[in-house]
């Protein structure tokens, strides 16, 4: 029997309105269970700045990203010419107008550093004097220093910025003994250029060509405690090392923690040259950390202290609720 189009009306009305309650009733299960849980998470406790369960999702995918960490994944690797002329700027945190001949690269972990030339037996107390077009006047470098200090701390005399202290797990009271390098000694290891892709955690990426040195050659001249002396070839001395490395910008405002695989890995380069010329200040003159398997919050510019150590570092934006491990 055909149905008149008043009863057609009515049975159409009746169908949308049992379909709204339907619908009304999912959307408020929903809106309950999705309350529930996060009630459930603001209770939960926090680990590292997050809510454990995202704490833990967040381990699982690093845990993942660093089983893939080897030297079989590698970046891939572009001619020059895609390479941009001008290189986006990110971030200047921990950035300060030091002047190129007051900076030195603070070591620590290395082994038997007072048999190096550099040897300081406090590398915290170097301090900076700051670029001309600030106004700021430190002393040059002086004349030797007394036997009572080590190797270039009496240049340090009037300088304007000064890293804060170290956090070290063992007790330094007595001064962070170790090396502090100039860019002449950074130089003279073997010279590499890679062309490679920059990404940067909010979401933009740019193909950039890079100059340096492997921070592995680094390690294999400057080997960490305990693999110096190891009768093996010196490849293998560096990779004998500790677990992780730790940056820290000249100020100690910036700070980052890359683990042994990482700074081993063959595209991770302390950086000095961006298309064939002297990195400029906002890129992180004079030294930087290239890793392009690692976001650019990983990548540390204006390099002001290298710490060996087995004992996980601290991190900047791990600390501001970020994945330690800022992978790719």
């Amino acid at each position: 029997m055909n149905k008149t189009p008043s009863q057609f009306e009515r049975e159409t009305v009746a169908g949308l309105q049992r379909r709204s309650r339907r619908a009304f009733l999912t959307a408020a299960v929903a809106a309950l269970a999705g309350a529930g849980i996060s009630k459930w998470l603001n209770i939960r406790p926090e680990v590292d700045g997050l809510a454990s369960p995202f704490r833990k999702a967040m381990e699982f995918n690093a845990g993942i990203a660093r089983r893939i960490f080897r030297e079989r994944a590698l970046a891939p690797e572009f001619a020059q010419s895609k390479a941009v002329r001008s290189f986006r700027r990110n971030g200047d945190i921990g950035l300060s107008e030091i002047r190129p001949e007051d900076w030195r690269l603070q070591l620590v972990g290395v082994s038997n550093p007072a048999s190096y030339a550099q040897y300081s037996r406090d590398v915290s107390s170097w301090t900076y004097g700051m670029n001309a077009s600030s106004g700021a006047a430190p002393n040059l470098h002086a004349t030797v220093a007394p036997k009572k200090l080590s190797m270039h701390e009496e240049d340090a005399k009037g300088a304007a910025v000064k890293m804060k202290a170290m956090e070290m797990p063992e007790d330094m009271s007595a001064g962070v003994p170790g090396l502090l390098l100039t860019m002449a000694d950074i130089r003279k290891l073997p010279h590499v250029e890679m062309v490679s892709e920059f990404k940067c955690i909010e979401g933009w990426s740019e193909i950039v060509y890079w100059g340096g040195v492997r921070l592995r050659d680094f390690l294999v001249a400057y080997p960490p405690q305990r693999a110096r002396d190891s009768q093996s070839a010196p490849t293998e001395r560096a990779t004998a090392f500790s677990k992780y490395v730790g940056l820290d910008t000249p100020d100690g405002q910036y700070y980052v923690g890359i683990e042994g695989e990482v700074a081993l890995h063959p595209q991770t380069l302390l950086a000095y040259e961006l298309n064939g010329q002297p990195l400029s200040p906002e890129h992180g003159a004079p030294l930087r950390l290239v890793t392009p398997l690692k976001y650019g919050i990983k990548q540390l510019k204006q390099i002001g202290r290298i710490t060996y150590s087995n004992v996980r570092p601290h991190d900047f934006w791990h600390e501001q609720g970020y994945d330690y491990y800022a992978g790719l």
